[in-house]
């Protein structure tokens, strides 16, 4: 298990399935959130735009000293987000008052680097002004947390189908998702190097970074994200960011993940896994052959 980390740089775990409102889907439309805000005292409100964005942030009068930085971290956020597309409908961003707050929240306890978590249509966020970090947190930090989690707000909507309330999409690997966001936010330099990674999995036979179980998850964080970025930055390179758009597309048509990867990347989703690895995440590296026939509606 890790401890309190000494500086600000992580997010946390995803939500298992994407929550869908229910009724037609409006563009940059307030959702309704799927949680009540877990502070006793009533939430003030906030409405941050921009071009093709809407969030509306909920927080307490303690604080209200952290908006601003918030507001323009959202901003700067969601154009660095566009990269993989729209948003389909408004983000509320609950800012919560401390860690305790926030693991309550989202019923995860024992996660003492987790900083927020993100569903399709909100991001539960723990106050900056809480983070244990050294130095406090900086506006830059806050921008970089906003990316990462707008990241996975995003990939949600860009895989709802349709406007069924009743249906949820496939959660993507861990690696995808957490890579993804990861990537995006430009967080590689916060996480293990490729030679690192190897040597961690010398050290550790039979550990399955990409598919990690929930201990390795919360108790080997930093290689198991440090693999995740490694994995989506080699995708990105070798696929390009057209096929990671066309693979939610395929999603959002009801596809598998599986199914959806290889039709877009031509690449079989365990070969690349497989490859990934075996090649220390190296696109010079790989070995494999792209995939034939179709793959999925």
């Amino acid at each position: 298990m890790h401890g309190t980390r000494d500086h600000c740089d992580d997010t946390g775990v995803r939500l298992l399935r994407l929550l869908v409102i229910a009724g037609p889907p409006v563009l940059l439309a307030c959702a309704t959130p799927a949680r009540r805000s877990t502070s006793a005292e009533p939430p003030l409100s906030e409405r941050v735009q921009g071009p093709g964005l809407l969030f509306e942030v909920l927080y307490t009068g303690a604080d209200a000293r952290e908006l601003p930085r918030i507001e323009q971290g959202l901003l700067v956020a969601g154009v660095r987000v566009a990269r993989w597309g729209t948003f389909r409908q408004g983000v509320f961003v609950h800012v919560l008052p401390d860690h305790a707050a926030l693991e309550d929240a989202v019923d995860r306890h024992g996660y003492p680097w987790l900083r927020a978590w993100a569903f399709g249509d909100q991001v539960l966020l723990q106050s900056p002004r809480s983070w244990i970090c050294d130095p406090p947190a900086q506006d830059d930090d806050v921008t970089e947390l906003l990316t990462h989690e707008l990241t996975h707000a995003l990939m949600y909507q860009l895989m709802q189908r349709g406007t069924d309330p009743s249906w949820a999409a496939e959660e993507p690997p861990l690696w995808f998702r957490e890579g993804m966001a990861s990537v995006t936010a430009d967080q590689g330099r916060r996480r293990l190097s490729a030679e690192d990674l190897a040597h961690w999995a010398t050290d550790h036979p039979g550990a399955d970074l990409l598919r990690p179980d929930a201990a390795l998850y919360r108790e080997e964080k930093e290689a198991v994200y440090g693999a995740a970025h490694r994995a989506f930055d080699l995708l990105a390179r070798v696929a390009g960011d057209e096929a990671i758009r066309e693979l939610l597309r395929r999603m959002s048509g009801g596809a598998s993940f599986a199914d959806a990867f290889r039709g877009a990347t031509g690449y079989a989703l365990a070969d690349f896994e497989h490859e990934a690895i075996r090649s220390g995440f190296d696109p010079t590296a790989v070995r494999f052959e792209a995939a034939t026939g179709a793959g999925g509606p």
